[in-house]
């Protein structure tokens, strides 16, 4: 052991080797946890815009917390021995206390969700706890750097890098969760932190168990400086000017979106439906006191949120242009409860996603005035499969329909699934030849697709279409007009090339079809 080993590893050299060889261990064992609890983990899709669905079905996530608690801790209280001195000592405290806040905000996190039974939404509270283990870890590992540069610089520098570490792949994980759509985009930065936190504890592992010196045998050890006040300017700089640079990325993507709520546009608000409590987000034009007042619900695809196809499909413009509102609603889990929904995907018990939609536009009819002969529903992706589903259920409330790379069917792909509206219902559909998520001549993906012509075959028997065929074609869109009963029309709008995706051009023209189709 080397002059700068704490007493007590001096004093019980087997107890010394068994923590050095627990803490060297831990990264290991957490990455076996985690994979364990990824494989029995209901994440579906997508981890990254629903991290808490890792969180919230496993049986595996609370050892796994107690394991990074356990080690982090220990860790801590290892490389503290080192202190001497009064001016030592209160760093100790100080640092101890910031890491036991830290680890002590982890463990409350893993009790504390999730806040319903099914694991649907996120209490505030669990919110903050991940906002405090996130700011604490990295506070605590640079704090100890300070504390321990003197003893052992080699250590410092790992603290203090890990911590630099902590606050770049937490701000990553916010970014890119929250541009997915995630409704809590810190909780993807949790989990790393952990490996993180693990991987420190091994390196104080390394060090109670003088790994370097021993692999030096016979060698000089090279002297490694302690960081000093430059190096602290230095890493300051660098956590400054990385944060910045990945959030520019999301306040471009964002920036409109975010404007809106600055200002009072958008706003997110709640209602009561079915067992839990539903979110939303709606955007008002300056002037909604006028007749006539239209209402436009959008929904978000797989795993996203209503912030991720506010931002993404443009609409606000179009209710500024037309004086409307929109309204964006959250899903639960991985989405809305769509045809072919099972227990696997989509299904969510106590959420029932026809009962959210009935509240919402009740609300707004009764709050706004809204025209209830102007009421319309709109999504992509799996959004535009609700919206399929919407058209055949709430046909009484809605007045037209309009599906981006959306699709119908059963789980065994037949477009004959149980569509019985209360009256005809104009709709459009929109999709992008080259969509190669929800092809447009069906068939499997991951799961199985309807051909769009049978999805629409459905659709023009339910509402007696007729009439004639119009064909037009410009820009590479196709766009396909059936006359139907009751004044309502069957739409196609066939991008050539087009992707999985929603344009702004997508928004003008379903904002316009609705226009042209209100309930009559």
């Amino acid at each position: 052991m080397t002059r700068n080993m704490p007493a007590w590893i001096a004093d019980h050299p087997n107890l010394a080797r068994i923590a050095g060889a627990a803490a060297i261990a831990a990264p290991i064992v957490w990455a076996a946890v985690v994979a364990v609890e990824l494989a029995h983990a209901n994440i579906g899709h997508s981890i990254i815009a629903r991290p808490e669905r890792f969180f919230s079905d496993s049986a595996w996530h609370l050892p796994l917390v107690l394991l990074v608690t356990a080690m982090a801790g220990c860790a801590g209280i290892a490389v503290a021995s080192l202190t001497h001195g009064e001016r030592g000592r209160v760093l100790a405290v100080l640092t101890a206390a910031v890491l036991a806040g830290g680890l002590a905000a982890r463990l409350g996190l893993a009790l504390l969700l999730p806040s319903d039974p099914h694991g649907y939404t996120v209490s505030g509270t669990a919110a903050l706890s991940a906002y405090a283990f996130l700011i604490a870890s990295p506070s605590g590992l640079l704090l100890t750097a300070g504390l321990i540069r003197r003893r052992s610089a080699g250590l410092a520098w790992i603290s203090a890098a890990t911590g630099i570490l902590i606050v770049f792949i937490a701000v990553w994980a916010y970014t890119w969760a929250a541009r997915s759509g995630a409704t809590q985009p810190e909780l993807l930065a949790v989990e790393p932190a952990d490996g993180l936190l693990c991987l420190w504890s091994a390196a104080v592992g390394a060090w109670i168990l003088d790994v370097p010196a021993r692999l030096a045998t016979g060698r000089a050890m090279p002297r490694i400086p302690a960081p000093g006040g430059v190096s602290a300017v230095a890493f300051a700089l660098v956590l400054v000017i990385g944060v910045a640079a990945m959030s520019i990325p999301f306040f471009n993507a964002y920036e409109s979106t975010i404007d809106a709520q600055l200002r009072g546009r958008a706003q997110v608000e709640s209602i009561h439906a079915d067992t839990v409590d539903r979110t939303y987000r709606v955007y008002t034009p300056y002037e909604i006191d006028r007749p006539n007042l239209g209402l436009v619900i959008v929904l978000h695809g797989s795993f996203g949120d209503g912030f991720q196809i506010e931002s993404s499909s443009g609409f606000d413009a179009q209710a500024d242009r037309l004086g409307w509102i929109a309204v964006y609603p959250d899903g639960v889990a991985d989405g809305w409860d769509a045809f072919g929904s099972g227990p696997a995907w989509g299904l969510h018990p106590g959420a029932d996603d026809v009962v959210f939609m009935r509240a919402l536009i009740a609300h707004f009819e009764a709050v706004d005035n809204v025209d209830p002969n102007r009421v319309y529903i709109t999504g992509h992706s799996r959004g535009g499969m609700m919206s399929y589903r919407l058209g055949c259920e709430m046909a009484d409330v809605v007045a037209a329909i309009a599906p981006v790379s959306g699709n119908m069917a059963t789980a065994d792909g037949s477009a004959d699934v149980p569509c019985h509206p209360a009256r005809p219902i104009s709709v459009m559909a929109t999709h992008g030849t080259a969509d190669g998520t929800i092809p447009m001549a069906g068939g499997k993906v991951d799961i199985v697709f309807s051909p769009m012509a049978d999805v629409i075959g459905v659709w023009r028997a339910l509402d007696g279409c007729v009439g004639a065929t119009d064909v037009a074609a410009a820009g590479g869109v196709t766009t396909t007009t059936w006359n139907c009963a009751a004044g309502t029309n069957v739409v196609t709008r066939i991008i050539g090339g087009g992707c999985h995706c929603w344009s702004g051009g997508d928004s003008r023209a379903i904002a316009d079809f609705f226009v042209a189709h209100p309930r009559r």
